[in-house]
């Protein structure tokens, strides 16, 4: 997910017929949280960086293969970025299986839902200073994850019929 200066804006509460203001910063600077989580037990590994690319994402897949148990085989969810399956140069650890979504089907990725609770809770109508701040703030709402809230929001029958 990438996040940054181009802010989120989102709902807010105010007076009935008033007209209330935020703040919408139009900057371009930008970070972006590599995220994984399983929806079973709500465990999670994210990674703050400053762009994504196929360096970045083996980077990331060597980091969640190391932190799956030792006899634990994973199913990564992933859509059709780029920098997710159509490079050649992508390497997929041995102990993860890739299952590609259909193009413009993000209702089937769960961490679509993890990113939009983010973003309406943590992440809408946010200034930054400069690009550290921003690395705060992705890691500081990375935190603020729980496995409840990641079981809650990454609940689905189709996950279900795959672990049976």
């Amino acid at each position: 997910m990438r996040f940054g200066m181009k802010g989120f804006l989102r709902r807010v509460w105010a007076m009935r017929g008033s007209r209330p203001s935020v703040i919408r910063q139009n900057g371009f600077t930008s970070a972006y949280i590599f995220g994984a989580v399983n929806p079973q037990n709500g465990d999670r590994l994210g990674l703050v960086v400053d762009g994504g690319d196929t360096e970045v994402m083996n980077l990331y897949l060597d980091m969640l293969s190391n932190h799956l148990s030792a006899n634990v085989h994973a199913v990564i969810i992933m859509d059709g970025c780029g920098y997710h399956m159509r490079s050649d140069d992508l390497e997929i650890p041995p102990n993860m299986t890739v299952l590609e979504l259909p193009p413009y089907s993000p209702e089937l990725n769960v961490i679509e839902r993890v990113w939009n609770w983010l973003k309406n809770h943590y992440l809408c109508h946010c200034v930054y200073r400069d690009i550290q701040d921003i690395f705060q703030k992705g890691v500081e709402v990375w935190g603020q994850l729980s496995a409840e809230i990641i079981k809650s929001l990454c609940a689905s029958k189709w996950l279900n019929c795959l672990s049976n």
